[in-house]
């Protein structure tokens, strides 16, 4: 199981999902940087079922876009932005400058950004279409 953060709005992801959801496969959907007052990272999840559908897919269940909004970013290090970004993991630790985004690389961008504080916020049962 992931680490719950302690921020704003994680009780109502972990009510959601059970848990602190992995990101496991997540797909990024939206950066907006911004050098002073919020920027906002929004990433496409869901949970990973131990079923397989008739085509041979593992079932996913409770879709959600989550989004994380960063307060007063102090440093961001973000490579490999493509037309579609799927990341391995997300983690969010504290550090002693606030907090620090971490983006496992799978396709696409990866990397980290730190910053002063972290809220998050979740639009439930969200599927995005291509």
């Amino acid at each position: 199981m992931s680490h719950v953060p302690e921020v704003q709005g994680a009780t109502e992801v972990v009510a959601w999902f059970g848990r602190w959801p992995s990101f496991h496969d997540g797909e990024i959907l939206e950066l907006h940087l911004c050098r002073a007052g919020e920027s906002r990272l929004r990433v496409h999840t869901w949970l990973l079922t131990n079923e397989v559908d008739s085509q041979g897919y593992y079932v996913q269940k409770q879709h959600a876009i989550v989004t994380f909004v960063l307060s007063d970013i102090t440093d961001l290090e973000l490579t490999d932005f493509s037309c579609q970004n799927v990341i391995f993991g997300l983690s969010l630790e504290p550090v002693e400058s606030g907090f620090r985004l971490q983006l496992a690389p799978c396709y696409g961008m990866a990397g980290y950004i730190v910053a002063s504080g972290v809220r998050v916020e979740i639009e439930p049962e969200v599927k995005p279409h291509d």
